[in-house]
């Protein structure tokens, strides 16, 4: 019998939308930290979106989640 084989309909790793350039890609991050680094992102300028929730730098993430990640821009 032949083996069967895997396959993958996405990317592995986790899907990013950075907003408002509305630029994705697919990272392979285990946190929100280590997300904001590969993205080059300050966790103070930025919000972090999974499934209509903020997250804190310290969560972790999962194969297959889709995150935004939004710029805030403040005007005084």
């Amino acid at each position: 019998m032949p083996e069967e084989k895997v396959v993958y309909t996405r990317p592995y790793g986790v899907t990013v939308t950075l907003q408002p350039q509305n630029e994705t890609r697919t990272v392979k991050a285990r946190s929100v930290r280590q997300l904001l680094n590969i993205v080059k992102a300050s966790p103070t300028t930025v919000l972090v979106i999974r499934n209509n929730e903020l997250l804190t730098s310290d969560r972790k993430l999962s194969h297959g989640d889709e995150i935004i990640v939004r710029t805030v821009v403040s005007s005084g």
